[in-house]
């Protein structure tokens, strides 16, 4: 926890320093925006989202980035294979509950993707109140001490 002590610029310029793999399940919306966001921040991006690839590539990345935005089967299918991998590896990951309580279906993917335990949970305000109702109500699911 000696991170925690330190300053935001110290922190940023670590990070600058060490480069890292970011692995992005991003949506169409905001791929470019989170891309160029973290090329700026000094990380190095990587838009690998196929579930052949994920086992493959995962473990060369230092951090797994999932945004919930624009679900489909086949996105359902890459966040399914990269949240389940990364809870195996133990490897570092966040979710963005992306309009988690704008419908049924999308509360439901959520919490299925609290249930591989990430590292930060990322969001708004409705989000994480919708994404918290969501797991609390969920029997048998994701403990709500992950949030």
């Amino acid at each position: 926890m000696d991170h925690l002590k330190l300053h935001p610029s110290e922190l940023l310029q670590q990070m600058r320093e060490r480069r890292p793999l970011v692995q992005c399940l991003q949506n169409m919306v905001s791929m470019d925006i989170t891309a160029n966001l973290l090329l700026a921040l000094g990380a190095s991006p990587a838009m690998v989202s196929s579930p052949d690839e994920t086992p493959e590539f995962l473990p060369k990345a230092d951090v797994l980035y999932v945004n919930m935005g624009t679900l489909t089967p086949q996105r359902i299918a890459e966040i399914e294979v990269a949240t389940r991998e990364a809870q195996r590896t133990g490897k570092p990951w966040v979710l963005d509950p992306v309009a988690c309580g704008s419908t049924s279906s999308r509360k439901a993917q959520c919490v299925a993707a609290m249930q591989c335990r990430p590292t930060i949970v990322r969001g708004n305000a409705s989000e994480i109140v919708a994404l918290a109702e969501a797991c609390a109500k969920y029997e048998g699911g994701a403990e709500t001490s992950a949030i």
